[in-house]
């Protein structure tokens, strides 16, 4: 499967957190393994009258794109279990738009080492590195 049907797919599927979020794929590709991710952060999300959105909420869209991007590079369904994960807050986030880029720092048998970096229009927000369990559906 090529890198554009792979992102039809990703685009396909998505779990209720993933809509809860606004995520949309917008770009996938397996060389180097990169996927880049549209986020909506609702007023909901927010807290300080609606000005900065919540870090749990900022958490959850830096590991989404880690994951989706392991999902997208393996022709078999795999559950990809985040083991740990590091984040920064490096500005703060606000309603609105948001994109996310993860990357594969390494890539093992069953373990994945990922990075990512979101973004506010062109500012960098806050970045994360994760640890990933790859476990095969079965």
């Amino acid at each position: 499967m090529d890198d554009l049907e792979k992102l039809k797919q990703l685009q396909s599927h998505s779990a209720p957190c993933g809509e809860t979020l606004g995520l949309n794929c917008i770009r996938f590709q397996t060389d180097p393994p990169e996927i880049e991710i549209e986020f909506d952060a609702k007023y909901e999300f927010t807290h300080s009258e609606g000005q900065v959105v919540q870090g749990g909420f900022v958490a959850a869209m830096l590991d989404a794109p880690m994951a989706h991007l392991l999902m997208g590079l393996y022709d078999e369904p795999i559950i990809p279990m985040t083991l740990d994960i590091n984040v920064s807050y490096l500005a703060p986030s606000r309603p609105g738009k948001l994109n996310c880029i993860a990357e594969v720092v390494q890539l093992g048998k069953s373990t994945a080492f990922m990075s990512s970096r979101l973004y506010q229009k062109d500012k960098l927000v806050a970045t994360a590195t994760s640890t990933v369990r790859i476990v095969p559906v079965k």
